[in-house]
């Protein structure tokens, strides 16, 4: 069952007693920010609590002791006056920070987190390497047990003063700020996204988080108006960028050069943005703008870049796809035929594999014989640039009849095979569109 869960890390310090705040809230009387953290962030739900301590933390902090004469309460004792219902656990770490005690933390930490848990990560007594473990260890269970991160916080004890400054406070002038670094580990997040992108051309995690981002901001009473429009922004960016890339694995042809505009439009909007939690993001719109950079104003080049980007992506069948139709779109711009006309395509392809193959007149199966006829003479000079077309259509007929046929391509020459061809028929392209202007 999915938890709310608080792992925090406690040190050996003599840690002072200060009220805690965030978000105009206080927490009770406390040394520990642990106890602070799960008053302030545990909303309605109880958090189970997991303290990771060496040896020599656990004896300095774990129980009650005495200092300067007087007894001081231990974090045990602390939670249990003032958070009785949490469950709070123990786990000993090693003190050593050489690669081995670094893996036996991540594997602590990492046993210590369900499936599905919310993460409440306090990092304010984490010491030399244990933060850069704790994100790492953020990061994995994320994508191994779909956990999500509810806060990572950091209690700025700091801001009071030196340790002897401290100690002339009233306990009404110890007041603590919990920073919330929870945008800046989402920032990882952002970053696997756009690495998703980049790589395959799916934008279905960016879009996720955007909505989460969307949702959660909504949510918060304390949001800023300028931080509610700066995130819609962003969430409008999102799904435009998720349609752009679907309209292009779906083969939607004639729509991507509209999705890839509505797309650029959306990012200048995000560009511009103000709002601190927006701004983290904005260097990566940059490497979002170069995956569509090479899509121009000739919409008949378009045609070729679109294949040339499902190439580029991973997506043969789509490739194949695109460069089919789109030599045949690219005929009907050139030559100011109808574009969506079903008999005019089909005798388009024909008239290529009459083109390519010499075929007799008597052998044509076309719809309309005099169209064909025009056709093949207009075209019959960009016979040596159209040959390449006949081997699109034999793979293109290899990959949807899944290679249940004689002489099937391997699997592992078909991307190889396509970008030679995609190379080869490119000077079609350009004379298509050189006719055109």
């Amino acid at each position: 069952m999915a938890r709310n869960v608080l792992l925090s890390f406690l040190g050996r310090n003599d840690y002072e007693y200060c009220f805690y705040t965030y978000r105009g809230q206080r927490s009770s009387y406390t040394r520990f920010v642990q106890t602070a953290i799960y008053e302030l962030f545990r909303n309605e739900e109880p958090m189970d609590v997991i303290i990771f301590a060496t040896k020599e933390a656990k004896e300095s902090n774990w129980n009650d002791k005495i200092r300067e004469g007087q007894q001081v309460k231990g974090i045990q004792t602390a939670f249990q006056q003032i958070a009785p219902e949490a469950t709070v656990k123990l786990v000993e770490i090693e003190s050593g920070q050489d690669e081995s005690a670094n893996w036996k933390l991540f594997d602590s930490i990492i046993a210590e987190i369900g499936e599905g848990d919310t993460i409440y990560f306090d990092i304010t007594h984490s010491f030399r390497s244990i933060p850069f473990v704790a994100l790492i260890v953020l990061n994995y269970a994320r994508l191994v047990k779909k956990a999500t991160i509810g806060a990572l916080a950091y209690g700025w004890f700091e801001k009071l003063g030196r340790p002897n400054e401290v100690k002339q406070l009233s306990p009404e002038q110890r007041l603590v700020p919990i920073v919330d670094l929870t945008n800046m580990a989402q920032l990882l997040d952002w970053t696997n996204g756009v690495d998703q992108f980049l790589r395959t051309g799916d934008a279905s995690l960016i879009k996720e988080l955007t909505a989460r981002e969307n949702r959660k901001v909504f949510c918060d009473a304390n949001a800023s108006p300028l931080l509610k429009r700066e995130v819609e922004k962003l969430n409008k960016l999102a799904k435009q960028l998720d349609r752009t890339g679907n309209s292009i694995r779906t083969c939607r042809s004639l729509q991507v050069e509209e999705e890839v505009e509505k797309f650029r439009y959306q990012l200048e909007q995000v560009r511009h943005s103000q709002a601190e939690a927006i701004k983290p993001i904005v260097p990566i719109l940059d490497e979002m703008e170069k995956k569509y950079s090479n899509f121009g104003g000739n919409t008949i080049i378009n045609g070729w870049e679109v294949a040339r980007w499902c190439v580029d992506n991973g997506l043969i069948q789509s490739a194949l796809t695109m460069l089919s139709e789109n030599v045949v779109t690219a005929i009907c711009r050139a030559f100011q035929l109808e574009v969506t006309n079903v008999e005019i395509r089909n005798d388009l392809h024909s008239a290529i594999r009459i083109i390519i193959r010499r075929t007799k007149k008597e052998e044509w199966e076309v719809h309309s014989v005099p169209f064909v006829e025009e056709m093949v003479e207009k075209l019959l000079p960009y016979r040596e640039l159209l040959k390449p077309f006949g081997e699109v259509a034999e793979l293109r007929n290899d990959m949807n009849h899944a290679g249940v046929r004689e002489r099937p391509l391997t699997a592992d020459r078909f991307a190889q095979r396509v970008k030679t061809l995609l190379d080869a028929i490119k000077p079609f392209f350009e004379e298509m569109a050189a006719l055109s202007q």
